[in-house]
């Protein structure tokens, strides 16, 4: 089957193949002596179309940490680039670590009798989560067996064991932070509610922003392949892909230029999180597939010779014998081979194509 191709991503196939008409008509290679040629089988094989767009190399979320305790002074701050984890400390008020802890967060302080909630639920699946939960129910009621599991944490971190936890004792997030920057410094002045720090997820993703007329082309799960700064490629699998639209560029479609273009933006996971390293706002590579036809005819695209018309040919080995079989192209891969059809053509046939 015939299918129309993008030109930019045959821009090279069709040089060689004016190439080779260059050096003449069908039949030269062989008959004229000047082309040393080879054969090759013609394959039945899948033929898969790709194009290569630009991404960029981030992490996957962002998040604004707020300061959640009282007044104060930061003692110490956890160094921009480091990944903090559960129980970690992210920062310090007054010599105090102030750990990080998952989930959602804490909202009023908790100790023996505060009424039931999510919260207590929250801090009890993380002291059963930093080994500190022996015979603790994780069931949002804050009991004596939940002060002494906080008691055990407390004087993990050399803290005075209240087993009552406060709020600022901790900040709440969904998972690690990498800190990208703090807006404080160490000895300044620590104030509830104060923008603390910007973090992120450490897991990268490929941000791409893809234009809405090939929205088609990429669907949640979709397989991708991301190639890095260092020419290392990566498999990759899109996470989500935007509804909403935003128009780039400044065009306004009149005669003082073209139109701006409306892009979505695609999420991509990488299936190896840790083959971008510490690189952040990256340029990247994306080798999308936006068409696949299964199981036709191939052959190298140096077996096209060109016809006059704009058609083209190959030349078939048949039994020692040489003779013209008229195809018509259909996809072209990025391996350099193109589905052909025509006329008697079948897998297994020879085809001549010039000798590397």
């Amino acid at each position: 089957m015939s299918a129309r191709v993008d030109p930019r991503l045959i821009a090279g196939t069709v040089a060689a193949v004016g190439m080779l008409a260059a050096c003449g008509a069908a039949g030269t290679r062989a008959g004229g002596g000047a082309v040393p040629t080879a054969t090759v089988p013609v394959v039945r094989t899948d033929i898969v179309s790709r194009q290569q767009l630009p991404g960029t190399l981030t992490y996957a979320e962002t998040f604004s940490v707020i300061n959640p305790g009282g007044p104060g002074v930061y003692t110490r701050l956890a160094a921009a680039g480091t990944t903090v984890s559960r129980g970690q400390a992210l920062y310090w008020v007054n010599g105090r670590p102030i750990p990080l802890l998952y989930g959602d967060p804490e909202w009023r302080p908790l100790w023996v009798g505060v009424a039931d909630g999510a919260d207590v639920h929250a801090l009890q699946a993380n002291l059963v989560a930093l080994g500190f939960g022996s015979g603790l129910k994780v069931d949002n009621r804050f009991d004596w067996v939940t002060a002494a599991a906080v008691r055990r944490w407390q004087a993990s971190l050399g803290l005075p064991q209240t087993g009552a936890v406060m709020l600022g004792d901790a900040v709440y997030a969904s998972g690690p932070l990498r800190v990208s920057v703090f807006h404080v410094t160490a000895g300044s002045p620590a104030q509830p509610g104060q923008a603390l720090l910007d973090a992120t997820s450490p897991q990268h993703a490929v941000l791409l922003q893809l234009d809405v007329a090939r929205q088609s082309w990429l669907k949640s799960g979709a397989a991708v392949t991301v190639t890095l700064p260092d020419g290392k490629t990566v498999p990759g699998t899109v996470s989500t892909v935007g509804a909403v639209a935003t128009t780039q560029g400044t065009g306004n479609g009149g005669s003082n230029g073209p139109p701006p273009s409306a892009t979505i933006t695609v999420t991509i996971a990488l299936s190896d999180p840790s083959a971008g390293g510490t690189l952040d706002q990256a340029p990247v590579e994306v080798a999308v597939t936006y068409d696949r036809h299964p199981q036709v005819l191939a052959v190298p695209v140096t077996a096209l010779l060109a016809e006059p018309g704009g058609t083209y040919s190959v030349q078939v080995i048949d039994g020692g014998a040489r003779h013209s079989v008229a195809v018509t192209t259909g996809l072209f891969d990025d391996q350099g081979l193109v589905e052909v059809a025509g006329t008697g053509l079948r897998q297994g046939m020879l085809v001549e194509v010039p000798r590397a």
